[in-house]
């Protein structure tokens, strides 16, 4: 069994005087991030292995979660391809990770991430928000055969979700 956790980033600063590129998380986003890694401990999570696109929001992101899930930030894998890739190059990337991994974290940015979310699993994605994780996992040995569709949903929590949740009132 393998599992993929499909991760957009936090929130980032909208500055048009900076590159997209080198946008930081926002405060809000950072204030998500805790908030998503808290209702996140139910589900005891332990990646063994995080790929992220290099840009500056994602890799703070990444380097957050690590912290969170007790991994090693410094094994994190940055990948350029992640930045600006389309979905079939996300999936080439997936089918190429070493099989001695099982818990993945893949940390980058929409449309790529809920076209990767639908392709992968059966689902239809209405969004995506940033600070969400799609869980979903694969009944495969190898990263190799990572096929389209296969993906059964284990979770998908987001901020967004979680204020709806603390705004209803009964």
């Amino acid at each position: 069994m393998k599992k993929i956790y499909i991760i957009r980033h936090a929130k980032a600063n909208k500055d048009k005087s900076i590159n997209d590129f080198d946008r930081k998380l926002a405060k809000s986003g950072k204030e998500d991030l805790k908030k998503l890694c808290k209702n996140l401990a139910v589900y005891q999570i332990q990646p063994d292995f995080i790929l992220s696109s290099p840009a500056i929001r994602t890799a703070k992101t990444a380097k957050k979660l690590a912290k969170f899930c007790n991994f090693n930030k410094n094994k994190i894998q940055f990948n350029k391809k992640l930045y600006l890739g389309n979905v079939e190059v996300v999936l080439k990337i997936l089918q190429g990770i070493d099989n001695k991994f099982n818990e993945i974290f893949l940390i980058g940015h929409n449309p790529v991430l809920i076209e990767l979310g639908e392709l992968l699993s059966s689902l239809c994605l209405a969004s995506f928000p940033t600070s969400s994780i799609l869980c979903l996992e694969f009944n495969i040995d190898e990263f190799e055969n990572l096929k389209e569709h296969t993906g059964k949903l284990v979770f998908f929590e987001h901020v967004r979700k979680l204020k709806e949740e603390k705004d209803l009132d009964f």
